[in-house]
């Protein structure tokens, strides 16, 4: 059977009949069975991009440009690696911060 687009048209308009009368009519018990569903999280203007490897690289590869080299291989240490890919992606941000401060100081 081919369905057209005013057969699916008109039921669901014959289901939003029938449901809105039905949420007329409900009782606070059974409203009570539904599930409250949580809001979903605003990403707002201050939450920071997560920090991937490729853009640490970028930047501590500019530091090193501007001649900084010692002062990389210094923020790579504080967090236990000799070397960037020997840093654990956890502490990626916190070299990042770290990173810029030095960047913005220069």
């Amino acid at each position: 059977m081919k369905t057209t687009l005013l057969d699916v048209l008109a039921a669901l308009g014959k289901f939003v009949t029938v449901a809105t009368a039905w949420a007329e009519n409900a009782t606070d018990a059974e409203l009570a069975t539904f599930t409250q569903l949580p809001a979903p999280e605003e990403k707002t203007e201050n939450t920071p991009e997560p920090v991937n490897f490729e853009k640490l690289r970028a930047l501590l590869a500019s530091l090193s440009r501007k001649g900084y080299t010692v002062q990389v291989k210094e923020l790579i240490s504080k967090y236990g690696a000799d070397k960037l890919s020997a840093v654990k992606p956890e502490n990626y941000a916190a070299l990042m911060a770290d990173a810029e401060v030095l960047d913005n100081a220069g």
